[in-house]
């Protein structure tokens, strides 16, 4: 990996990604032709990106105003002790693991 990326592996698919310094989690993702579960297209309205962080610092990507209204209201809770993300606004600053059910990799190119 380059230098100026940050590693999100995704559980409990084991799903790597390659995140851009200052690019969301789930725009990287979808980037790379990976489909992320969302109803909003990133505008941090519904929640259904959420995600729960594992691993990693948090602290240098505090959530921003929209992402802190919408945890405040969602009905998911953490089930594996980490913390709850809105996958369309967090921007990692390091790398991180993440649950979150239902993330595809890419679909094989058919022959």
């Amino acid at each position: 990996m380059g230098s100026d990326g940050i590693t999100v592996t995704v559980e409990p698919a084991s799903v790597v990604i390659e995140v851009l310094s200052g690019l969301p989690l789930m725009q990287a993702a979808q980037a790379v032709g990976m489909r992320w579960p969302n109803v909003c297209k990133g505008q941090a309205q519904c929640g259904v990106c959420a995600v729960e962080v594992l691993e990693g610092d948090l602290t240098s990507c505090p959530p921003n105003t929209r992402e802190a209204q919408m945890l405040e209201r969602l009905t998911q809770r953490p089930r594996h002790g980490g913390v709850m993300r809105l996958a369309c606004q967090i921007m990692p600053a390091c790398d991180l693991t993440v649950h979150k059910l239902g993330v595809r990799p890419p679909s094989a190119p058919s022959e």
